[in-house]
């Protein structure tokens, strides 16, 4: 297996089990709280984005594989249990893995069109390293908002 791809696979699996992490030790009274109700997401609501995105640039963009995504819906999850999100991180996690097991570098080389109005034409690299860098920022707004809802509900 090529290097690099090997590398993503392995930091996709470190962020899956970061998030995990989260979910398990998430209170449920956390779940679909908003610090500003109508300017800031749920933890349910940024763990499905995430995962969306995820699912969007690595498994269509970059694999593929066509995943009928509906991005407005990810903001509007109001039902989702820990449950189905740890359930949906574990689907995702072998997905992924699955999707990038499935490329090869001449596949990160090639310009793919652009995804949203504001992007241009990239490579399916970009993508990957863009979906590394979306997670991330993610993850951070994930614990900001755990921390508000434990500081305020304590």
């Amino acid at each position: 297996m090529e290097s690099e791809i090997q590398s993503y696979i392995n930091h996709f699996e470190q962020t899956h089990q970061e998030l995990q992490s989260i979910l398990n030790s998430l209170p449920e009274s956390a779940l679909h709280w908003a610090p500003l109700e109508d300017d800031a997401n749920s933890p349910a609501i940024l763990v499905t984005h995430m995962l969306g995105a995820e699912r969007f640039r690595i498994h269509q963009i970059v694999a593929g594989y066509d995943i009928h995504r509906d991005r407005e819906s990810e903001f509007q999850t109001s039902t989702a249990t820990l449950d189905d999100l740890r359930s949906t991180l574990e689907q995702v996690n072998a997905d992924t893995k699955k999707m990038l097991l499935s490329i090869t570098t001449a596949d990160l080389d090639k310009i793919r069109p652009a995804a949203r109005d504001y992007e241009q034409a990239e490579s399916g690299r970009w993508h990957v390293l863009h979906t590394i860098e979306h997670f991330g920022i993610h993850l951070g707004h994930l614990s900001l908002t755990i921390q508000l809802h434990t500081s305020k509900h304590q």
